[in-house]
C-alpha cells in the first residue's frame, strides 16, 4: 500500500491524505532480470518431492530426492536433470515416479523450462504446471504441457472466479480456437471450472493448433516459457535452433516473441474477467509423471496405440461399466471417480504389468522421461 503526507498550501494544518493502491506495474521491456533457477548437480535443492495423487492413478510418487534416485526416477548431472518413470512398486497396482514442486510461489514472472525430452507413452501422463496455494481452483491452475497417452498436449486454465476471455483479444496474435470449447458445450474462452457428473466447466484452453503429441513434443526440443503479469499470461515455444540472444544472455525480452506464442490469456482486456489479478493467487511451478487415473485410465479406449498394449479390451464393459471375470482375461476402462476397481482397469494393468507380460518397464524405459537443461524464473 501506497500511503502519502501531503502539506496543505490554503491552510496551516497539516492535511494526510491516503491514496487507493496502484496497480502493479507489468514489467517494461527488458526489465526482467533473473529470481531463481534450477540447473546442474543442484536442479532439485529448491523443490519439494509432493506424495499426493490426487488423479486416483498408478502412481507411487516417492517422497524425497534421495529416495527417488535411488530408485533410479531422478538425477542431476553438471548438464542435465532427468525425471523418469520408474520400476512397479511395492504398493499394488502402483509404479514408482515422482512429482515436484517449487517451494517459492511467484505472483507476476517469466518461466522459462529448457529441454530435451518429454514424457511419452502409454498409461503416462506427465504435466508442467503451476498451483496456486489455497483452495482448487480458486487460487488458479495454469496447464502449460499436459497429456496423455498419444494424445494431443494443450494448455488450459482453470480459475473458481468469474473470468471468460474475450475472442477478439484472445486471437489478436494469431488463430487459438479454445480447444475446450466442445466440452463445455460449445462456450468459449470461459475460465470458470468445476467438475462434478453433471458439470459443463472445464476452464478455458487457447492453443495455436495443430496441437502436438508428447512423443511430437520429444521430437522437437526447445525452450518452454510462460509470462504472467497483472494483465494477461502467455505461454511461448521456442525451438531449440531459433532460441534468441536475449534468452541466452539472461535478460529476455518476450515481448519480442510473438512468433513463438502458442497461447494467450488476455484477463486485463477482456469485460467478462472483472477481477483480473484475483484470478490466480501466487503460483508454484510443478513436474509431474503420474499413471492412470482420473483422465489416463477413461480415456484408454480412445487410444489406438494403447488399446492393444495390455490385456484385451473390452469395449461394452467399458461402456456399460459392467464387471469383468477374473477368467475372461480382460480389461475395461474405469474412472476412478465413480468406482474403485484397478484390478480391472486397463490402464492399470498395463502399468502395474504384475506378472510381467506386457513390456511395461521397456516401453516406459525407452520413452517417459524428462530431460531437462535448465528452469530459470525471471521477475
Amino acid at each position: 500500500l501506497t500511503t502519502m503526507t501531503m502539506q496543505a498550501t490554503t491552510a496551516p494544518a497539516t492535511t494526510t491524505v491516503t491514496t487507493p493502491p496502484a496497480p502493479a506495474p507489468a514489467p517494461q521491456p527488458g526489465a526482467y532480470s533473473l529470481d531463481w533457477r534450477a540447473e546442474g548437480t543442484s536442479f532439485f535443492d529448491d523443490f519439494n518431492f509432493l506424495t499426493h495423487d490426487g488423479n486416483h492413478g498408478a502412481s507411487h510418487f516417492l517422497g524425497s530426492f534421495q529416495e527417488a534416485q535411488a530408485a533410479g526416477v531422478a538425477e542431476a548431472a553438471a548438464s542435465h536433470a532427468v525425471l523418469r518413470a520408474g520400476s512397479k512398486s511395492p504398493q499394488q497396482f502402483k509404479r514408482e515416479t515422482a512429482k515436484i514442486g517449487t517451494k517459492k510461489a511467484w505472483t507476476h514472472f517469466l518461466a522459462m523450462l529448457k529441454f530435451s525430452h518429454v514424457p511419452h507413452g502409454c498409461g503416462v501422463w506427465p504435466a508442467f504446471f503451476t498451483l496456486g496455494e489455497g483452495q482448487w481452483p480458486f487460487a488458479g491452475e495454469m496447464d502449460i504441457l499436459e497429456y496423455v497417452h498419444d494424445m494431443g498436449s494443450m494448455t488450459s486454465f482453470h480459475t473458481g472466479k468469474q473470468c471468460k476471455l474475450d475472442p477478439a483479444e484472445v486471437n489478436k496474435y494469431k488463430a487459438m480456437p479454445d480447444a475446450n470449447a466442445g466440452a463445455n458445450l460449445g462456450e468459449q474462452y470461459n475460465c470458470y471450472t468445476e467438475y462434478c457428473d453433471t458439470c459443463h466447466s472445464l476452464g478455458c484452453a487457447p492453443n495455436v493448433l495443430p496441437l502436438h503429441t508428447g512423443r511430437q513434443w520429444a521430437e522437437q526440443p526447445g525452450v518452454l516459457a510462460m509470462e504472467r503479469t497483472a494483465d494477461f499470461a502467455k505461454i511461448f515455444f521456442i525451438p531449440e535452433a531459433e532460441i534468441p540472444q536475449d534468452v541466452a544472455d539472461d535478460a529476455p525480452r518476450p515481448e519480442e516473441w510473438s512468433q513463438w506464442l502458442i497461447a494467450h490469456y488476455p484477463f486485463g482486456a477482456s469485460a467478462g474477467c472483472p477481477d483480473p489479478e484475483d484470478v490466480m493467487a501466487a503460483q508454484y511451478f510443478i513436474l509431474s509423471i503420474a499413471f492412470c487415473g482420473d483422465w489416463a485410465s477413461k480415456v484408454w479406449g480412445f487410444s489406438p496405440t494403447c488399446v492393444g498394449m495390455g490385456p484385451e479390451y473390452n469395449a461394452t464393459a467399458s461402456n456399460e461399466r459392467l464387471p469383468i471375470e477374473e477368467s475372461q482375461q480382460q480389461c475395461r476402462s474405469v474412472d476412478p471417480l465413480a468406482e474403485t476397481a484397478p484390478e480391472q482397469d486397463c490402464c492399470t494393468q498395463f502399468i502395474a504389468d504384475p506378472h510381467d507380460e506386457f513390456g511395461t518397464d521397456a516401453h516406459l524405459k525407452a520413452s517417459a522421461f524428462f530431460n531437462i537443461s535448465y528452469f530459470k524464473i525471471y521477475t
